[in-house]
């Protein structure tokens, strides 16, 4: 196939010629050009944020907000105990009425649905 399976056997680096070929013949070795990278750019200016207007406002109502989800939560807490209380004196249809206004008051607490179904 005229490929010269002995050029692969040499040292890496050495200037040997495999047999055969006529010295000055042979191919020299050549670097690879060096790479061309793209000059850094700046980065864009980052625009400022606009000021938030009337930050009194967002704070009273995300209080009110919190107020809410607490009076929420203690509620459900409350038919929670009582669900449990008719629970333990068997009052099975009484205990599921309390931990199902639980659940509807705070679904976020799955113990109030675990215990409607263990009604």
């Amino acid at each position: 196939m005229g490929i010269d399976m002995q050029g692969f056997s040499r040292p890496e680096g050495s200037d040997d010629l495999p047999p055969g070929v006529a010295p000055g013949t042979a191919p020299k070795p050549t670097s690879p050009p060096p790479r061309q990278t793209p000059a850094p750019q700046a980065p864009p200016p980052k625009p400022t944020p606009p000021e938030p207007a009337k930050v009194e406002e967002d704070v009273e109502m995300e209080e009110d907000e919190e107020d809410v989800e607490v009076k929420a939560k203690k509620e459900a807490e409350a038919e929670k105990k009582l669900g449990s209380e008719a629970y333990k004196k068997r009052d099975f249809e009484a205990a599921t009425t309390h931990f199902s206004k639980a659940w509807d008051v705070w679904p976020k607490d799955l113990t109030f649905l675990t215990n409607l179904g263990g009604g």
